[in-house]
């Protein structure tokens, strides 16, 4: 079946408007909150280790989903805008968060309007399987990050892009694939964090430990603190700033 972005996500939030509707549907929302509670920290860390304060800040939360990363701004006194594809998405988080503006858009299509303090794209640029469209995306959102503003977006950064067991709506591309494009809008790749390392990802015969999320998230932590999680399977949050 042909991968129709706004239908497939507006489908999937529909059916589940919660965390397993943006992340793995098979698994329980256990499990799907020690991911997005993992995603959660490094961020945390990443913005700290930059000295980014979201207070008062104006934050473009891109594939705003079912408002994780919107919250997480909010409840740091940032400003922000949400943008998603999906008519629930914007629909639902209109109710949620009343005092906050979401926006329906495609931003391979359309560049939103704006300037940002920090743009956050996390898992979403992956989801953009054209080629074109996707570099569109990307120039989009470096656009309106304002100058000495932030970029935060997640890929897993293969050196073999495409392998075997990425689906339909997954696209993983290199670092290499775009740096061309955030450097041509003033933007410099300064670090990437992986996020996981046994969360997330296909254990193969060891995939009963998905019915543990509290002891993946305990082992993710302890892992990532050593340093793992550098490898083509692992999803990286890739932090870069804005010149001027």
């Amino acid at each position: 079946m042909e991968y129709r972005p706004r239908e497939f996500w507006d489908q999937r939030l529909s059916q589940q408007f919660d965390l397993r509707g943006t992340g793995e549907t098979g698994l329980s929302l256990a499990y799907n909150r020690a991911c997005y509670e993992l995603r959660r920290e490094v961020l945390g860390r990443a913005l700290a280790a930059r000295g980014f304060d979201p207070r008062g800040r104006r934050v473009l939360d891109v594939g705003c989903g079912t408002g994780f990363f919107t919250a997480y701004y909010l409840d740091r006194g940032a400003v922000v805008t949400g943008l998603d594809i999906a008519p629930t998405s914007i629909a639902r988080l209109g109710e949620r968060f009343p005092g906050t503006r979401f926006v329906l858009a495609d931003v391979s299509e359309t560049r939103p309007d704006g300037s940002y303090d920090l743009v956050n794209a996390f898992d979403v640029l992956y989801h953009i399987v054209d080629d074109t469209r996707w570099e569109r995306a990307v120039a989009h959102l470096c656009e309106v990050v304002a100058p000495g503003g932030w970029l935060v977006l997640t890929d897993s950064f293969p050196r073999r892009e495409r392998p075997a067991h990425e689906a339909a709506h997954n696209r993983m591309r290199s670092l290499a694939r775009y740096q061309p494009v955030l450097r041509a809008h003033d933007l410099v790749p300064i670090r990437t964090y992986p996020t996981h390392v046994l969360l997330n990802r296909h254990l193969g015969p060891f995939r009963s430990l998905n019915r543990l999320p509290g002891l993946l998230h305990a082992a993710d932590r302890v892992l990532l603190a050593l340093g793992f999680g550098h490898d083509d399977a692992v999803s990286k949050l890739l932090v870069a700033k804005k010149r001027g």
